[in-house]
């Protein structure tokens, strides 16, 4: 790999995004509407080499590399750009770890992220769900409101903060992490030197969050996630320090981002497109498979990076230890030769599984928690208001990695 491409947080001319990928990321034309330039890429083909290695479109492609263990996450960009800042230095995400390291790790977090867990969330998620919408109700009236600050946002934050225990006293500087973390999984080559440093002051404030309540819930342990991860045991095995600080830091970067913008982005995908919006007001009991469409029709993360560990083939593409694969999951869930009118939204559609939040041993840790914040946000905001969205294209965060809105207008017109 060149130097070149190795440099973070300062894009120069010569190493620009397009060299990296088939498309400039940093296009506002992109970044408004990114699908018809998929749609593109689709209909040139399945894999385009880059100066770094390939990036995959198709869903079959990336399907098959989120599989295969000859593709991980190594010393690669992705990789380098979410380290997380320790007491011990820094530390892998996660999410970019590889087995045997990721094997061990993730089957602890998943003792601790059960289905019931998640589950037992859903009383919460509508409480403050209800509670949000009223008081914005009760400020805006008729008026304009912005759902991203009044509802998507606060609604991701505090959902997972009661979750993993985090105290009131917090809860408006996590919003503001979660509203400035969303460009923090993006290649840094793509960032400006500012962008690198909003990065960097949220890991650093996430972080004094998080080595705070794990040393209250040592001397104080609560029915939490923090608390099930100090204690959480398979086989004899434990996190130690450093692995629990940079789980639960893991936990909050993903778990703030990835429900408020699916949430944003569900929304203003039901607003755009009316009848499915009665639909969904009309059969809340396939609440899930419906999100399961949102996620596919606009998903939150559009880009997966994975490292090459040994010789492989893409497609007749020779590729060596070291090249890049960048797939472009939010176009793989819109071929054509994976999905039926794969641009239209059909919230009955009965196909493939999508690949929104990645496949495999990858799988996005916060996906369930953010299926269901979405669900139950979408259920409350519908069941009692018909919000009419404001402007036909709301501004988003500039993130390529995990898309959102960073603001949603719309009027909150009651239900009844």
């Amino acid at each position: 790999m060149s130097e070149a491409l190795m440099a973070t947080g300062t894009p120069a001319a010569e190493n620009r995004p397009p060299k990296v990928l088939p498309y400039d990321p940093l296009d506002p034309e992109f970044l408004a509407n990114p699908y018809p330039m998929y749609a593109r890429l689709l209909a040139q083909g399945p894999v385009h080499p880059t100066d770094a290695g390939v990036a995959v479109v198709s869903y079959k492609e990336v399907n098959k590399i989120l599989r295969d263990p000859r593709f991980g996450h190594g010393d690669g960009l992705g990789a380098q750009d979410a380290k997380i800042p320790t007491p011990a230095g820094e530390r892998d995400a996660l999410m970019f770890m590889d087995p045997p390291d990721h094997t061990r790790l993730r089957a602890l977090v998943n003792r601790a992220f059960t289905p019931k867990v998640v589950q037992r969330m859903r009383p919460v998620i509508e409480s403050i769900a209800v509670e949000l919408l009223t008081t914005a109700r009760e400020r805006h009236g008729d008026g304009p409101c912005d759902l991203a600050a009044e509802f998507t946002r606060p609604l991701a934050v505090r959902s997972v903060n009661s979750l993993v225990g985090v105290p009131a006293e917090y809860t408006d500087r996590c919003i503001g992490y979660g509203r400035d973390g969303g460009r923090g999984l993006d290649p840094g080559f793509t960032l400006t030197p500012d962008a690198v440093a909003q990065r960097n002051a949220v890991r650093d404030g996430v972080m004094e969050i998080t080595q705070e309540m794990i040393a209250d819930r040592r001397v104080n342990p609560r029915d939490d996630l923090v608390t099930d991860l100090i204690r959480v045991e398979d086989a004899g095995d434990r996190l130690n320090e450093i692995e629990v600080i940079t789980t639960v830091a893991n936990v909050f970067l993903a778990g703030w981002a990835a429900p408020q913008a699916l949430l944003g982005l569900s929304a203003v995908a039901l607003m755009q497109n009316p009848d499915q919006l009665a639909y969904y007001v009309a059969h809340p009991e396939h609440g899930d498979r419906s999100v399961e469409e949102l996620l596919r029709y606009d998903g939150t993360v559009h880009l997966l990076e994975r490292m090459v560990l040994e010789p492989a083939e893409v497609c007749g593409i020779a590729l060596e230890p070291g090249d890049e694969i960048y797939m472009l999951n939010a176009a793989a869930n819109r071929d054509p030769e994976a999905f039926e009118n794969p641009h239209e939204l059909d919230l009955a559609r009965v196909g493939p599984r999508n690949v929104g939040f990645g496949f495999g041993i990858h799988y996005c840790v916060a996906a369930p928690i953010a299926k269901m914040i979405s669900e139950v946000g979408l259920n409350v905001l519908l069941g009692r208001f018909k919000p009419e969205l404001l402007t036909p294209n709301p501004p988003t965060n500039g993130a390529i990695t995990q898309r959102s809105y960073r603001e949603i207008p719309v009027a909150l017109t009651s239900a009844g």
